[in-house]
């Protein structure tokens, strides 16, 4: 097995696994917005001084942009992986 073909399909199935969990998590975020928006109100209304230091539209942000990160690595590595695969597909 030569470097590159090795190293492209690793690339490929660890972007595939990435691109899976990112686009599910990112999914999972849409369903979450209305739930995290109502529990801020609650939370606020509670008066506790953790929820006030960080809002539940700021935990959902950074769970957000943490999600993107991991979907964009994911179409990076996919593409790295299909590049090096490039003409290795009629050889396995």
């Amino acid at each position: 097995m030569d470097f590159k073909k090795s190293w492209g399909f690793i690339s490929l199935l660890i972007g595939m696994a990435s691109l899976l969990w990112g686009g599910i998590s990112l999914g999972d975020m849409l369903g979450q917005h209305q739930v995290v928006a109502d529990m801020g109100g609650l939370l606020a209304a509670g008066g506790h001084e953790f929820f006030d230091a960080s809002s539940a539209e700021q935990i959902a942000a950074q769970a957000k942009q943490k999600n993107t990160v991991i979907f964009i690595t994911g179409a990076c590595l996919s593409f790295i992986g299909f590049i090096l695969m490039r003409g290795q597909w009629r050889n396995l």
